[in-house]
């Protein structure tokens, strides 16, 4: 039985006698002693951003007056205002109309529920009921009667760690180019012409080895291919393929002898010969695929369907459109291919880091992206990101990592910005998306925050991010999930919330502030809720002494309510 309604009834029903003397009122405040009542919970609790409150009550046979009316309303007063919530009608037996009706002779069962968005100062309030009586066409507003105070708000010690997603640079720091030229030969011969020796790509290739050899890059390995054109006999073209690749790689160690690098002739597994395809059948077809050539699709028809190599040729020949196709391509079938693979000699971490802090634009992007990682300060990481948005604005990478900064500063009209520049550019990448949702959550928007989160896939910060969501919409056992093993506080607050207080202990314990104030005042909480005063003791004379601020809240929260508290 509870001991506050029974005060209420004997509170309300004397008011009735005054408006209807005389009548059978008198025996429902006689028996008023008999009513069970419940409010669901007591205290009340906040879960997400919603107050849910139940009333429930049960009136016994033989109580309720056959023509009494009575209208119930639950009221939540706090300092600041009140919110009225959803109210009941109850009527006996010979009354008409709407509302629940209460048997006098088998009595009878009424519940009223409702939620209620927070508000600041709800933890201090007054669950208040208000009722109105009608008997014979008359009414009268009955005195309010307090039925449960205060409201336990524990979800708002969550925390707004939400997580921003950094880019990362591509920068390889020990990066390979592969430089490649051809040398062509005329017709049954592997004479190296001297047109050829003075030809574009062979002065590309000598330009590009006197750089590297200039700023100790490493000639890591030569591969010569030689070909053939597909004419004539087999074994001629095997012997033309092999000696073009070997007067190739004449020239090319003549070149590195001139640049004082003798050494590569010795340098085991520096020079290898290919010559796996004697007639570049290959080489051709992948000519024709790309010209508009007359007969083309007859010669490819013929190079994809006929395997053996003679008969091959000979259909070949035969073709209108041999003549054209012979002048235009087999001159170019008749090479050697070079393949100069080169690792390149790259700056320094000091020269980068110098570089990037006093002239970022003379870096290229991914050693300017890289040089963040080079440097300590948040201000340093921050004026590299910016540099690198001002001088690649095609690359959302800087403005995300700016707008992820930003947050971390607590500006987060200026990472909005940063993150929606971002967007425009990469709108598909998770880390955007992610980092949208992250500043739609932070300034409350729950339900962008959502659907940016789903568009960001399933890394460990998105995962986190949902978490914190879920903790903040009242879905608790999500929220436990999706942080999964993370050790936080926020993770051990929901396992709290979820009910698993010996899970919580064990992940503030393993997190990276379990010496901080908040988890010393979430473990009294947690004592609290297992009846341990010992330990609700200890860990709120840890919190207090670290945030003095937190033992007037400490006296106020509803969570110590049946505890002894002193400081």
């Amino acid at each position: 039985m509870n001991k506050l309604f029974k005060s209420a009834l004997l509170l309300l029903l004397p008011v009735t006698i005054a408006v209807t003397p005389g009548c059978g009122i008198k025996k429902m405040i006689k028996n008023a002693g008999t009513i069970s009542y419940e409010v669901k919970p007591n205290p009340l609790e906040m879960h997400g951003d919603t107050i849910r409150v139940a009333v429930d009550g049960n009136f016994p046979p033989k109580y309720f007056h056959k023509k009494a009316t009575l209208e119930v309303t639950p009221v939540l007063k706090y300092n600041g205002g009140e919110k009225v919530l959803k109210s009941i009608t109850l009527r006996g037996d010979k009354v008409e109309g709407a509302g629940e009706g209460i048997s006098y002779d088998q009595g009878g069962k009424f519940s009223v529920s409702d939620k209620i968005a927070y508000v600041p100062g709800m933890e201090s309030a007054d669950l208040m009921l208000r009722a109105t009586a009608t008997y014979k066409s008359k009414t009268t507003d009955l005195p309010e009667v307090s039925i449960a105070k205060g409201t336990i708000v524990t979800p708002l010690l969550l925390q707004k760690d939400y997580k921003p997603m950094m880019d990362a640079d591509k920068f390889d720091k020990n990066p390979t180019v592969t430089q490649k030229a051809n040398i062509y030969y005329l017709v049954d011969s592997w004479q190296v012409r001297n047109v050829e020796l003075k030809s574009d790509e062979m002065e590309n290739m000598y330009n590009f080895i006197s750089r590297a050899s200039a700023d100790s890059s490493e000639f890591v390995e030569m591969k010569i291919y030689g070909y053939a054109s597909p004419e004539g006999e087999l074994s001629r073209n095997s012997k033309l393929s092999v000696n073009r690749a070997e007067e190739a790689s004449k020239v090319m160690f003549g070149r590195f002898d001139k640049i004082k690098r003798k050494d590569l002739r010795k340098q085991e597994g520096f020079y290898t010969s290919v010559t796996t395809d004697y007639e570049d059948w290959d080489g051709l077809k992948q000519m024709l695929s790309t010209s508009s050539i007359d007969g083309k699709s007859d010669a490819l028809n013929i190079i994809n369907t006929v395997n053996d190599p003679e008969a091959r040729e000979e259909q070949f020949k035969k073709l209108a459109s041999y003549d054209p196709i012979y002048e235009a391509y087999f001159p170019k079938l008749r090479r050697a291919e070079i393949n100069l693979v080169t690792r390149l000699k790259v700056r320094t971490d000091d020269e980068i880091r110098a570089l990037a802090l006093s002239a970022p634009d003379s870096l290229g992007n991914e050693e300017l992206l890289y040089a963040s990682t080079l440097v300590s300060s948040d201000s340093d990481k921050m004026k590299i990101y910016q540099s690198y948005a001002r001088l690649f604005p095609e690359d959302y990478r800087g403005f995300n990592n700016t707008g992820a900064m930003y947050v971390k500063m607590g500006k987060l009209n200026e990472a909005q910005s940063e993150f929606e520049k971002a967007g425009k550019i990469g709108n598909n990448v998770a880390s955007v998306q992610n980092n949208l949702g992250v500043a739609a959550a932070m300034r409350g928007d729950k339900i962008a925050a959502g659907k940016f989160f789903d568009a960001a896939g399933s890394s460990a910060e998105v995962s986190y991010n949902k978490g914190n969501l879920d903790v903040a919409n009242g879905k608790y056992a999500s929220a436990v999930s999706n942080y999964g093993s993370v050790c936080s506080f926020n993770a051990a607050l929901a396992k709290v919330l979820n009910g698993n207080p010996s899970g919580a202990t064990q992940t503030l314990d393993c997190s990276e502030t379990k010496d901080s104030a908040e988890s010393f005042y979430l473990k009294a909480i947690i004592a609290a809720r297992g009846g341990d005063q010992a330990g609700v003791s200890t860990n709120l004379a840890k919190a207090v002494s670290m945030k003095p601020e937190l033992k007037e809240k400490a006296m106020k929260d509803l969570e110590f309510a049946k505890m002894t508290l002193s400081f």
